[in-house]
């Protein structure tokens, strides 16, 4: 795993100064590059996550699937919501990837409504 991480910070480096020198020549070739390299991190990425999908499976069928799967969901828009944003901040745009930021938000909330819901109901039954 650590080497893994290696890997990917040194392609970082090499690919951030990379796109440094391409953004002098072209700012549009170098948000299309940021994003091709973004895409490929993302999918080199999706390689290391078989051991925490395996636990997370484990820990599923130990544990209410409904509530479980509403952490996984937020933690995945998370995820999305701050590589867009990273994306359009690299390339000039502040605001678009604040609303970025601000529509992940709202979805977090959104998507673990339900397991608010249970914690509620949970704690009404403590109290009776």
């Amino acid at each position: 795993m650590m080497g893994e991480l290696v890997k990917i910070a040194a392609m970082a480096v090499v690919a951030a100064v990379l796109i440094s020198v391409l953004n002098q020549y072209s700012k549009t070739y170098a948000v299309v590059a940021t994003v091709a390299v973004c895409c490929l991190f993302l999918l080199y990425s999706v390689r290391m996550l078989s051991p925490l999908l395996d636990m997370l499976a484990r820990l599923s069928d130990t544990y209410s699937s409904a509530d479980f799967g509403c952490v996984v969901k937020a933690v995945g828009i998370a995820i999305v919501t701050q590589g867009a944003a990273d994306i359009c901040a690299d390339a000039g745009q502040g605001a678009v990837a604040g609303r970025v930021v601000l529509a992940g938000k709202i979805a977090i909330v959104a998507v673990t409504l339900p397991l608010f819901q249970s914690l509620v109901e949970l704690l009404a039954e403590l109290l009776r």
